[in-house]
Order: structure tokens, then sequence, then C-alpha cells
């Protein structure tokens, strides 16, 4: 059967794009943004990893997926093979009980993003304590806040932090024995431990550290017998003064099954909340990335941007790649009608996902409520709350304009959804349980998509 010549770098591309679907996305920075392409052939594939940890994980894990994808893409079966530099002086690893153990090298090679700066941490009224704390744990580790608990939605900062001690502490004179990681990896490395046996040298890679950052524990949630595992970690390094700095996407006492004993320890030191950023702020944002990636972007495009685009950080970043990106391939400025053109699409199809419905079906169900209460024109304060936690939600969740979410709620008005819209978000401002709340429901909502 004679196949089609393969064009290397667009095929490996269009594999990692395929990829990147199927898994998550702290999996494919994790594991996937570090590999380089030597050989692509219809024979084989030869794949550069940045360190042996990496090649045997990729190899324990995601081989069939590889194969697979690269089969999809191409049609073709080759070998695929992973190679990195001085592979000659880890004969160890290649044994099938010792490939478990982490190198201490693999942190700042595989998950690290030299971007991540605290310079380029742009502070605002948002996360201004969590930064504060981050920049105490680089001056005094294991004395200011230990531990730190940093919180807040996907896209806002939490692993930007987390990395900017690491680069900060990498810097100092006197070094420190740093380990960052996804807790995800931790998980990883404990389920490939338990079949290794290699248990002396899974816990003097995490107690021997003199700070320990960890992004992402409410993956612990996933994973009871790992959390004991941690739990004894912690209390190693914290008996030792030693710093422990985390992230989570909710508070600790939200994390789904944890224990109360670790939700008191992750209390012990100072518990951080980073919440999406103002208007203000989120112009700025735009304005400093398009900077840091030499785009130039007027005023009122960072506006714009400001007030459609989602306030995940992230989101932000892509939106404003993808423009520069249609804006090079079309060979034109970066206006107002070239920035409504890009963002139209993305915004239709993120919003068309949660409907009013979903938001009323939801919304009803948290608070015991009928739907025809919420239309009605009673204003008792359990039927009030409801009804404009609503119209808030709709106006962030759904493309409707203020008079077709006034319709869908009686029959109001744009000018009661508006109020409605500005009384919510001073709520979430000024009351931490309406925050945690609202987080709830639209996470419920996501979910259920």
């Amino acid at each position: 059967m004679n196949h089609p010549t393969v064009d290397k770098k667009q095929t490996w591309s269009s594999v990692l794009e395929k990829i990147k679907a199927k898994i998550t996305l702290d999996q494919f920075a994790t594991w996937f943004t570090g590999l380089r392409l030597i050989k692509f052939d219809k024979h084989e594939v030869l794949i550069h990893a940045p360190n042996l940890f990496c090649k045997e994980w990729l190899k324990n894990n995601y081989m069939d997926i590889i194969s697979s994808t690269i089969n999809e893409a191409t049609n073709l079966k080759p070998d695929v093979n992973f190679v990195v530099e001085g592979e000659k002086e880890s004969s160890k690893l290649d044994s099938p009980v010792c490939h478990a153990p982490v190198p201490k090298s693999v942190e700042k090679q595989a998950y690290v993003n030299k971007n991540y700066t605290f310079e380029n941490f742009l502070v605002g009224p948002c996360n201004r304590l969590a930064h504060a704390a981050a920049l105490a744990v680089c001056e005094s580790p294991g004395v200011a806040y230990n531990p730190l608990f940093i919180h807040g939605a996907v896209g806002l900062g939490k692993t930007h932090l987390l990395q900017a001690i690491y680069l900060q502490l990498q810097q100092r004179p006197n070094q420190y024995n740093i380990s960052f990681l996804p807790c995800e990896t931790f998980v990883n490395h404990y389920i490939s431990t338990i079949k290794s046996g290699s248990w002396d040298n899974f816990r003097s890679r995490y107690r021997q550290s003199d700070v320990l950052l960890i992004d992402d524990v409410h993956f612990f949630a996933n994973s009871q017998s790992s959390r004991e595992e941690f739990f004894h970690t912690f209390n190693a390094l914290y008996s030792q003064q030693k710093q422990i700095v985390l992230s989570s996407d909710c508070p600790p006492e939200e994390i789904p099954t944890i224990e109360e004993r670790l939700i008191s320890r992750f209390r012990w030191g100072l518990i951080a909340r980073i919440d999406p950023p103002s208007f203000e702020t989120s112009v700025a944002i735009i304005q400093r990335k398009a900077a840091l990636l030499n785009i130039d972007i007027p005023y009122e495009v960072a506006c714009y941007l400001a007030g459609n685009v989602s306030s995940n950080v992230r989101e932000i970043e892509s939106s404003i790649v993808n423009i520069s990106k249609y804006a090079s391939l079309n060979n034109t400025k970066i206006d107002m009608n070239l920035v409504r053109l890009v963002v139209h699409d993305s915004l239709k199809e993120r919003r068309k996902c949660i409907s009013i419905e979903d938001i009323l079906n939801t919304v009803t169900k948290h608070f015991g409520v009928q739907i025809s209460q919420l239309h009605s024109k009673r204003k008792f304060k359990s039927i009030t709350l409801p009804r404009q936690i609503a119209m808030y939600l709709a106006r962030r969740l759904t493309n409707l304009s203020l008079e077709e979410i006034g319709g869908y709620m009686g029959g109001r008005d744009h000018t009661t959804v508006m109020h409605a819209d500005g009384k919510i978000q001073k709520l979430k401002k000024a009351d931490r349980n309406m925050s945690t709340m609202l987080r709830k429901i639209e996470k419920e909502l996501v979910r259920r998509k």
C-alpha cells in the first residue's frame, strides 16, 4: 500500500492539537508542551523529551493516545520512540523498579514558564493580598504565611504566582531545594510508586524540599490514599518549618471529600483569594499582555475586550493572540472592526452552550422556588434574590440582550435587569458567602453542559 509523503512539522502540529482536545489543559501543558519532534515518517516518529521522567511518564501513560492520534491524523502506524539528552547515564531509570522517582530538575524543565515572574504579574484590588503574601514567602520561606493557600477561579493567576515564587527563590544565592508540580503529578507519582514499591525514594523526594509548591490541590478530591500520603508529607515539612504553598480553584472547605484534618492544616497559615479582575484591571491586563507579546492594541480595543471577553486571564491572552494572528494573516491593522469580527464568533460559541432555561432551572432548584415565582411581580426577598441572580448569570453566560433577559423574567424592562446585575455584583464583592454560592451555581451550569 502506498502512503502519501508526510509533512512532518505540519502533521506533528496537527497531532498535538488533536491530543490537546482529548486530555485536560493541565495534562497537555505538563507533558506535551516541552516535546520537540526529531523525525516523522511512515516507519518511525522520534520525539525529544525534556527529561527522563517526562519520557518515562509519556511511555507509561500516554503511548496509546499518542499512537492512536498519529494513526488518526495520518492513517499510518509508525513506531513511536522518545529520546533525551544524556540518556546513557540513566540506565537505572530504565529498570522496572526504578522509573518512579522524579529528578529534582524536572519541575523547572517541565512545568515552569519563565515569563511567570512577579514583574509580569499585574496587581489590582482583585489579587493584591495573594501577590503580597507570595512576595512575603520569598522574603522569609517557612516563616511568613506557612502554609500559603491561594484560591480562585480558573485562569486568574494562581499558577503564575506559584511559578513567580519558584523563579524568585531560584535566583537566591543560598540555594533552596524547591519542588513545584501540579497536584495531578503528585497523585500519579504516588500511583506509580504503589507499582514500583519505591516508597523511600517517593517520600524523600518531597519531604527533603525546603519549599513545596503544589498547584491545583483540589485534584486530591479524586484520591483518598494520596491525600493520606500528602497529609504526612505536609506534617513532616511543617514541623521542620519548610515552606508550603498551595493553589486551588476553591477554598479548602469546598474541596469535595477532603478530610477536616487537611482543611485545618491548610488554614494554619494564610488563605488568599483571587477574584476576577474589575473592568479597569482587565484593561490594564490586556495592555500589559499585548506589550509582552509586542502587539499594538489601541485603548478603545482594550476597553472593548475588557467588556466582552471573559475575565479569565488565559482567555484574555488567547483572544489577544488570535487577534494578532488574524491581523497578520490579512495584513491589516488592529482596530475595532477587526476585533469585533474576531471576537464575535468566539463569544457566540462560548455563550450558546448555556441557555436561559438552564439558568432558570438551576437557580430555582438551588433556592427551592418555582419558575412561575421568578416571573411574578412579588418582591419577597426569598424570590427577589434568586430572580436577580438569574438575571446576573444570564448577563454573563448567554448572548441575550438586556431586553431579552427581561422578557424571560416575566416581561421586565432592561433597566430592571441592569439594576439586578449591579446589585448582585455589589453583594458578591461584599459578601464571601454570596461569592461562594455564585461560584457553585456557575460550576453546576458548566458541569451539566
